[in-house]
């Protein structure tokens, strides 16, 4: 089978046990895919990192791989196949050790995207509080402009994305699987979000890839290359999210930051260890967004821009808006959270938020632990 250098590499990437790093071996040896495919196992086997095993593998690719049904998966799930040699590979996987040979993707990122990227990871256990905090920090980083990049994982990850969407923001989704299926599967409402022009799911496992213990460090790494930041919420030790952290900080130079919690909690003590390694403790995203340099307004904010000659946004109209006074009423009601408040006015996240962050510069409200608002 004649194959071009595309599939030569979407093959290589679909045979067992070989990876990114051992598929980057083959091409510094031979130079090209379509070489390493043809080459003898005896050949192969001499290769760095190979070995006779994987040679025997990779010499018999035609067995165990078939790229045209791989590609026909992809279109039949709406994915489209991105290699390391096409021009829209993203610009910031470049710089990884290890880059992705191939990416599959549902929705679409942005050369922005990488810019001001922000990765919000932490335990799959998250208490109540801990998830309020991350929808908080995806919601209001978000909406300052920042792309938040996670895993998809129960716990923190889901509601780092959830909050990013909360905003109208964007958000990239770097699965520990194949994308044919979605995992875990309570998040099916949460892709669809996503790839509805919010951002992208993003994989460099074949398409029917189930996951498995090996595949989320594998996953972490992407994560950790495609953010300029890289914040932990609720972390106990050992956690694959500090391992995110550490790849982040060792490998890409970026900052981490930690959310600290109860003393006396195992999901703080990954994020306790953290900050005593040098991690910059962060209690609220404004902290995030100052030591980043990335103050400045909201772009939700435009909302309000109405005096401004070059605003291209209208002013918001009665019905695009709740009333400041019923704002603050359900507040006082007792309303005192995004989503409850949503609920009580009738309106969207995407609506409501600029309105608060409105509130809170003319200190009629303020944000109190946990996602939740007070009148002042």
């Amino acid at each position: 089978m004649e194959l071009s250098p595309r599939e030569s590499l979407i093959t290589l990437n679909l045979i067992p046990g070989l990876g990114s790093v051992r598929i980057q071996s083959l091409l510094e040896f031979f130079g090209s895919a379509e070489l390493a495919l043809s080459a003898p196992t005896q050949v192969l086997a001499q290769v760095p990192r190979i070995g006779p095993r994987i040679a025997q593998a990779i010499a018999a690719w035609q067995e165990c791989t078939n790229v045209r049904a791989e590609l026909a998966c992809a279109e039949e799930c709406g994915v489209r196949v991105v290699t390391i040699i096409d021009d829209d590979y993203p610009a910031v996987l470049r710089r990884m050790g290890d880059p992705p040979i191939v990416l599959y993707v549902r929705g679409e990122w942005l050369p922005s995207d990488g810019e001001r990227s922000v990765a919000i990871v932490g335990t799959r256990a998250a208490t109540p509080y801990g998830m309020n905090m991350a929808r908080r920090f995806g919601r209001e980083l978000a909406d300052a402009g920042c792309t938040i990049i996670s895993g998809l994982a129960r716990g923190i990850d889901t509601a780092g994305h959830w909050g990013a969407l909360d905003a109208g923001g964007r958000t990239i989704a770097v699965l520990g699987c194949g994308l044919a299926t979605i995992f875990p599967p309570e998040n099916a409402e949460l892709t669809t979000h996503i790839c509805n022009g919010h951002g992208a799911l993003v994989s460099e496992f074949p398409m029917t890839l189930r996951p498995a213990r090996t595949t989320f460090p594998q996953r972490n790494r992407i994560v950790a290359a495609w953010s300029k930041a890289t914040l932990v919420i609720e972390a106990p030790q050992h956690s694959g999210a500090l391992h995110t952290a550490t790849i982040a900080a060792d490998y890409y130079g970026n900052t981490v930051f930690a959310l600290p919690g109860q003393a006396d909690k195992p999901n703080s003590a990954g994020c306790h260890a953290l900050i005593r390694d040098g991690a910059i403790l962060c209690s609220a995203p404004h902290e995030l967004l100052q030591d980043m340099n990335w103050l400045g307004a909201p772009r939700q904010l435009e909302l309000f821009n109405s005096d401004s000659e070059t605003s291209d946004m209208p002013p918001p109209t009665t019905t695009d808006c709740a009333d400041r006074d019923n704002i603050l009423a359900a507040i006082s009601a007792g309303n005192d959270t995004l989503d409850v408040l949503c609920t009580a006015l009738g309106t969207s996240a995407m609506v409501l938020t600029p309105q608060l962050m409105r509130l809170q510069i003319e200190r009629a409200v303020i944000p109190l632990p946990g996602g939740r608002y007070r009148c002042c």
